[in-house]
């Protein structure tokens, strides 16, 4: 027999049902870019380049995004949270395949954004204002943190350690999959300023999901982390 006492205790740690498990990471996104404003605006007070709002912006909402995650993640059981974000079996297998896959996913962003340049010309005028990654010491090393570090952590975890494990408790693996890399792109700025580039984003979100599938957590974080640290490096050199 349950008790009025027992009832609520019981209540409070009930595993999160569908809705949450769905809304709560878009939630976490949608906050981020609130706040993302927010400090946009604040900073817009001093005295700083666009480049140096920008490093700060991107750092702030990357740990932003990593502790959002890590928050939602602790509200799953015990046993959900180990499935999430398991070890991997083997270290060398999961490096391996997460840095081919990084290679394999930057071939493929190149060639949509080259296509996408080629059928039209507004895109490549685009792609020459969006892609800034700042000149200063500081401003670069905040942006590979953003990018490299809070980004795949976070992201991976937001997206595919989450709302793609909701998702699958309803449908199917692949439309999950799309669900979720197209949510996964509409949490990227670039996204709405280019078409290639929100095409690119669904496709990358779709091999990230195949290799959290594969995998696991960390071979997805991998797998970012390797596409993020070639982009940026690719920034650097042509800044």
């Amino acid at each position: 027999m349950v008790t009025a006492d027992q009832a609520p205790r019981e209540a409070r740690h009930a595993p999160p049902g569908f809705a949450w498990r769905v809304l709560s990471p878009i939630g976490a996104v949608v906050l981020a870019f609130a706040l993302l404003i927010v400090g946009a605006g604040i900073l817009s007070l001093f005295d700083l380049s666009d480049d140096s709002v920008g490093a700060i912006l991107a750092f702030g909402t990357g740990l932003l995004l990593l502790l959002f995650a890590i928050g939602l993640w602790r509200r799953l059981p015990e046993h959900e949270r180990r499935l999430a974000v398991a070890r991997p079996e083997s270290l060398g297998r999961t490096v391996g395949l997460g840095t081919g896959m990084g290679a394999v996913v930057i071939i493929g962003a190149a060639i949509i954004l080259l296509t996408g340049s080629a059928i039209d010309p507004v895109v490549e005028r685009r792609l020459e204002e969006v892609e800034e990654i700042g000149t200063a010491p500081w401003q670069l090393v905040l942006m590979v943190i953003a990018l490299v570090v809070f980004a795949p952590l976070g992201e991976e975890l937001l997206f595919r350690g989450l709302l793609l494990r909701g998702l699958v408790r309803k449908m199917r693996f692949w439309p999950a999959a799309m669900l979720s890399s197209a949510l996964f792109a509409a949490a990227h700025a670039d996204a709405y300023l280019l078409w290639p580039r929100a095409v690119a984003l669904i496709a990358t979100g779709m091999v990230l999901a195949w290799v959290y599938r594969k995998r696991g957590y960390w071979a997805s974080v991998t797998t970012h982390a390797t596409v993020n640290t070639i982009a940026s490096i690719a920034l650097i050199a042509s800044s």
